[in-house]
């Protein structure tokens, strides 16, 4: 793929593979967030038992976990194109089925399916968008990959579930078959093989990659819990509503536009204002839910907001800056099983944690707790590869 087509100050949108993979992504992340929160909600509806509708989202996560580590071997055998395609099929074709299956098995087979295809979508879009962009401008990539990501998320998820509540599952079934119609635009995705022959074994990978993913769990497991704990802890609509939408605004935003700032600077100075907001955003929180402050509530979802989506494209480039360029379908791979790890395990583990004795402030400072400790660390790192590469310390 030529990075040519693209100049130093042209806008990346000119470029036909990032346009294309864009709107797949746009696609299969949309049938993923609609049915996150529906489909639990769909089960309890057949009469399922709460104790286990949420199962369903776990087995097509875990599916998902799995596949995202495979993803490396596919992405030397097979195309991007090609594996967007299956990716795309595999994660909408099955979405209307849910209409006519009732029973759990069905339903974890179902979703089963999804995951994996949800998977190949999410980790080789993360590598052909900053692929198709010239070298000085992965960051504002990689923020455009984040947007795909971001907006679906942010809206999907909350409307899959007021659909679901108010009868109308049928709408969620029927659109989460998207990225099947995003494939009108499959001449414009990318022809080239997904992956080089990496040169790097996986368990130098994983230990390269250890600082980057770790800081990626944690950042996206208290996000997960915060998801978890507003609607809980703060019962009274409009507190939690505005505080999750500004969450989610300030977030989608920040995921955005991040990358722009991180090509001008680099990690080593973005980083550590990014971790330093994260605490700052989840003590907020924590003093809001104690207090019944609704003023710190919001203020401190949006501040965690920003430290929430800025993360999550720094530590993707920092993933991609890490290991060689043959590497790179190791390092999306890495990065997203990490992203997904920590959503499931934050929204499991800190939702148990808020209705023990800690509570849901408690929950949330610990969660503060974990991210500046290992952000300090990721900081320092890239503060040191930076001096390395760069003895006079210029960015």
């Amino acid at each position: 793929m030529s990075v040519t087509t693209a100049s130093a100050t042209g806008s990346l949108w000119g470029i036909r593979e990032i346009r294309a993979t864009f709107v797949v992504s746009f696609a299969g992340l949309t049938s993923f967030s609609l049915t996150l929160a529906a489909l639990p909600a769909w089960a309890g509806q057949l009469g399922h038992p709460e104790s286990v509708v949420g199962t369903i989202t776990g087995v097509m996560l875990a599916t998902t976990v799995v596949t995202q580590l495979l993803a490396p071997r596919l992405m030397r055998r097979f195309t991007i194109r090609s594996l967007l395609v299956v990716g795309s099929l595999l994660l909408g074709l099955p979405t209307p089925l849910y209409l006519v299956a009732s029973g759990l098995p069905v339903l974890y087979g179902l979703s089963a399916v999804r995951g994996v295809g949800f998977a190949l979508v999410t980790v080789v879009a993360a590598l052909a968008i900053p692929r198709a962009a010239p070298p000085e401008r992965r960051g504002e990539a990689i923020g455009i990959f984040g947007l795909s990501a971001a907006i679906p998320m942010m809206v999907g998820i909350s409307g899959g579930a007021a659909l679901t509540l108010g009868g109308s599952f049928a709408v969620v079934a029927v659109l989460g078959a998207l990225p099947v119609l995003a494939l009108a635009v499959v001449s414009g995705l990318p022809a080239e093989r997904a992956g080089a022959a990496g040169s790097t074994p996986l368990r130098r990978v994983l230990r390269a990659l250890a600082l980057p993913a770790l800081l990626l769990v944690v950042t996206t497991a208290a996000g997960g819990g915060l998801v978890t704990l507003l609607p809980l802890q703060r019962p009274e609509g409009s507190v939690a509503a505005l505080a999750l939408l500004a969450f989610g605004a300030v977030g989608m935003i920040a995921r955005w536009r991040i990358g722009t700032v991180l090509d001008r600077f680099g990690p080593r100075l973005v980083l550590p204002v990014l971790v330093g907001c994260a605490a700052v955003g989840l003590v907020l929180l924590a003093v809001g839910l104690t207090t019944a402050g609704a003023g710190a509530v919001t203020a401190g979802a949006a501040v965690f907001g920003l430290a929430y989506g800025g993360l999550q494209t720094v530590t993707l480039d920092m993933s991609y800056r890490t290991l060689p360029a043959a590497d790179a379908s190791a390092a999306s791979a890495v990065w997203n099983a990490a992203f997904d790890a920590g959503t499931a395990v934050g929204s499991a583990l800190l939702g148990f944690v808020g209705g023990t004795a800690w509570g849901g402030d408690g929950a949330l400072v610990a969660s503060a707790a974990a991210v500046a400790a290992v952000g300090t660390a990721a900081a320092w790192s890239a503060r040191s590869a930076a001096r390395s590469t760069d003895p006079e310390g210029v960015a």
